[in-house]
C-alpha cells in the first residue's frame, strides 16, 4: 500500500496552546458566561414582572365582573317578571367572564393560577340553571334561588378579597 501513506495521519501532531492564550480564552469565556447570566437575569425579571400584572388585570377583572354579577342578581326579583330572563342572561355572562378569566391566568401559570376555586363555578351554574327552569317554568317563586345565587356570588367576592 504504497500510496495510502499520504493519506493518514500521523498521531504525533497535536495542537499546542500557549499559556498566555489559554488564559485569554479562560477569561473571554468567563466574561461571556457572565454576561449571558446577566441578560438571563434580566429577562426572567421582566418575565416575572409580566405575569404580576397580568395576574393583577386578571384579578381586576374579577372583581368588576363580581361587583357587576352581583349588581344583576340583586335586581333580579322573587317572582318571575318579563325581563327576569334578560337579568339572568347578564348575571350569566358576567359568571362566563370571571370563568373565562381565571381559565386564562390557569393557562398562564398553572394550576397554580387557579384564582377562583372550581367549586364556586359548579354552584354558581347550577344556581343559574335552576333559576332559570323556574323562570321557563313560571310556576314557582324564585326568591329562594335567588338569595342563594347572590349569596354565593357575595360569598364569592369577600373570598377572593385579593
Amino acid at each position: 500500500m504504497a500510496g495510502i501513506e499520504k493519506y493518514t495521519k500521523s498521531g504525533h501532531s497535536a495542537i499546542i496552546i500557549g499559556s498566555r492564550t489559554r488564559q485569554v480564552m479562560l477569561y473571554s469565556f468567563i466574561a461571556v458566561l457572565i454576561v449571558a447570566v446577566i441578560v438571563l437575569s434580566i429577562a426572567y425579571g421582566r418575565a416575572a414582572a409580566y405575569r404580576s400584572a397580568m395576574e393583577q388585570q386578571f384579578q381586576m377583572r374579577i372583581q368588576s365582573a363580581l361587583i357587576d354579577a352581583i349588581e344583576q342578581a340583586n335586581r333580579l326579583t322573587g317572582s318571575v317578571q318579563a325581563n327576569s330572563a334578560a337579568r339572568l342572561s347578564m348575571v350569566r355572562q358576567y359568571i362566563y367572564s370571571i370563568d373565562q378569566y381565571n381559565q386564562m391566568n390557569i393557562v398562564v401559570n398553572g394550576e397554580k393560577g387557579r384564582l377562583v376555586p372550581q367549586e364556586a363555578f359548579v354552584a354558581l351554574y347550577e344556581d343559574l340553571e335552576t333559576y332559570e327552569k323556574l323562570v321557563q317554568t313560571a310556576t314557582s317563586s324564585t326568591l329562594e334561588i335567588r338569595t342563594s345565587l347572590t349569596v354565593h356570588l357575595t360569598a364569592l367576592q369577600q373570598a377572593l378579597a385579593f
